[in-house]
């Protein structure tokens, strides 16, 4: 199937915002001052607008994506170096940036994981986790509500969470492949 220039816009759309978080974390290990980090971005988020017809949709968007904030930031390093303040050698800022870029992508891929995962959870175990986790309910009080007890509901969470560990390993390998 061909897909419009429409189509791939917003394609190209979704995979810049699914980068954010990443591309983020990122920049504030390179960047490091928060402000600096949300003007850096933004250029990073223009340029990678520019360069959409460059992209190559058979391979990751994301290290592509952490490549241009990396450069980014370096014009940013450049930029504050000839208004006097002091900035991060290249050799230095490399480093930092193949560290976080890795991290990054590993980040990225258990997140994408996770979500695959927890979506094949029963409906009952994603709920409980949802609780759990993202509510952050006490188990004792999820318990009360399940009219179960606390242990049983903390040993069905371990259970839950083995199963989703797993799950994410072999997904992640699987994309590794």
């Amino acid at each position: 199937m061909v897909l419009s220039d429409s189509d791939l816009d917003e394609e190209y759309v979704a995979l810049i915002a699914g980068s954010q978080p990443a591309l983020r974390g990122l920049l504030r290990a390179l960047v490091r001052r928060a402000a600096d980090v949300d003007d850096v971005l933004q250029e990073t988020n223009t340029v990678l607008w520019r360069k959409r017809q460059e992209f190559d949709r058979d391979r990751p968007f994301l290290p592509w994506a952490c490549r241009i904030a990396q450069l980014q930031s370096l014009a940013y390093f450049k930029r504050v170096r000839h208004h006097g303040q002091s900035a991060v050698d290249e050799q230095t800022l490399e480093q930092i940036a193949a560290v976080a870029t890795s991290r990054a992508v590993e980040t990225h891929s258990h997140t994408v994981a996770l979500t695959h995962c927890m979506e094949k959870l029963p409906l009952e175990h994603r709920q409980l986790v949802e609780s759990r986790y993202c509510d952050a309910t006490p188990v004792n009080q999820i318990a009360s509500q399940a009219g179960r007890s606390a242990d049983a509901v903390s040993m069905t969470l371990y259970r839950i969470r083995k199963a989703l560990m797993e799950c994410i390993q072999k997904q992640v390998a699987r994309e590794a492949q």
